[in-house]
């Protein structure tokens, strides 16, 4: 396990071997190229959230064409379903805080729940970030719910579309050495509460799935006080919020089950440090940008690039990569081109550490309940 003290040092050692050949340098090519062509997308179709479009592209983009076409056809569905969600439950409680926030919870913890048992799962979980997305960006005008969902679908589009053409006509990796491990097989809670058996069955599924409860916990309870963040933590605006719930959810295959208390703490710490770095990074690139589109552009590539290089790393710092490219590209990302101040940045950074702090307490508080030992398939990694 990597100590805090010494991961300057591991970014250190990753920007010294960053590479410009091989499947490292294709992957970070490719990312920086899909992200550079959905900005410039939505951006040209004046999209109100064009970092939307690029993180799609960023999250969608794989070094395999094949790969990249299965994650983009499963965040278009989760989209989709997840923006048709975020608009009933605003139609239903749009000035009922506590249903709506329950409503909240449920959808990111039925994203979380799919995303570590099915094989589908990164679709279940893009739903609930985009219904969680909409819900919360329309959260002080629920009458725009509809135009909000379009646009963020719309969004998903331009980026996926971005990056599987970038992907597509890029050069195909080489084959890699070994097969990927498979899934882990875990299997989906019972979800026909109306039968009688229904108690029985919950009990059976039980065993061995605490690990999996306790992620859903964690990022559900999260999402759900989000809104009051807002009123009480700090003054952040709805998109922030959604830019918040972005960055809580956004998460690794391999970080949903982790028995170790330090390693979950661990995770979360890497969670703020990327952000914080990402989100500087780019507030400081806007202090001297100006209005210099070009300038602002080649900085949006180059930071990109460097992100995915770190993601596809070997010291143990890749996840400070995924959410330092997030939290940069939020940052950058503002408007119909380089933003004029960077209060908005500012704010986002503020929004997204008061609630990557939320999520930090309720681990640490969760991490203090006793779990029992998991099951061997239930303790194994899912792959992604």
């Amino acid at each position: 396990m990597m100590r805090l003290r010494e991961i300057p040092q591991a970014l250190v050692t990753e920007l010294g071997h960053v590479e410009f050949k091989g499947p490292r340098g294709l992957e970070a090519l490719e990312a920086a190229l899909s992200v550079s062509l959905a900005v410039l997308a939505a951006l040209a179709v004046h999209s109100d959230d064009p970092w939307w479009a690029g993180i799609s592209a960023f999250m969608v983009t794989r070094a395999s064409f094949a790969l990249a076409l299965s994650r983009g056809l499963m965040r278009i569905a989760g989209s989709v379903v997840g923006a048709i969600l975020g608009v009933a439950a605003l139609g239903l409680f749009a000035y009922q805080p506590l249903p709506f926030c329950v409503c909240l919870f449920v959808l990111s913890g039925v994203g979380f729940f799919g995303f570590a048992t099915s094989s589908h799962g990164y679709a279940w979980l893009i739903g609930g970030v985009t219904g969680n997305l909409v819900m919360l960006m329309a959260f002080t005008a629920p009458q725009g719910a509809f135009t909000i969902a379009v646009d963020r679908v719309a969004d998903v589009v331009l980026g996926t579309a971005a990056s599987i053409l970038v992907c597509a006509l890029m050069p195909a990796p080489p084959e890699p050495a070994a097969p990927p491990a498979a899934a882990a097989g875990l299997t989906p809670p019972p979800l026909a509460f109306w039968r009688r058996d229904y108690g029985a069955a919950l009990q059976r599924w039980l065993p061995g799935k605490w690990l999996i409860v306790m992620h859903v916990l964690r990022g559900g309870l999260t999402v759900m006080l989000l809104p009051a963040l807002a009123n009480w933590l700090a003054p952040v605006s709805p998109v922030t919020m959604g830019v918040t719930v972005v960055i809580v959810m956004a998460i690794p295959t391999t970080a949903i089950l982790q028995a170790n208390t330090a390693a979950i703490i661990e995770r979360a710490a890497h969670r703020v440090i990327g952000c914080l770095i990402g989100a500087l990074i780019g507030l400081g690139c806007l202090a001297f940008v100006g209005s210099d589109f070009l300038l602002w552009f080649a900085l949006l590539v180059t930071g990109v690039w460097l992100c995915s290089q770190i993601q596809t790393g070997t010291t143990g710092v890749s996840y400070i990569g995924t959410q330092a490219m997030l939290a940069f590209l939020m940052s950058m990302v503002q408007s119909l081109g380089p933003p004029l101040s960077i209060g908005p940045g500012f704010e986002r950074l503020v929004g997204v550490m008061g609630g990557l702090s939320i999520l930090f307490v309720i681990t640490l508080i969760l991490s203090l309940v006793p779990m029992p030992e998991p099951a061997a398939a239930g303790t194994a990694g899912v792959a992604g």
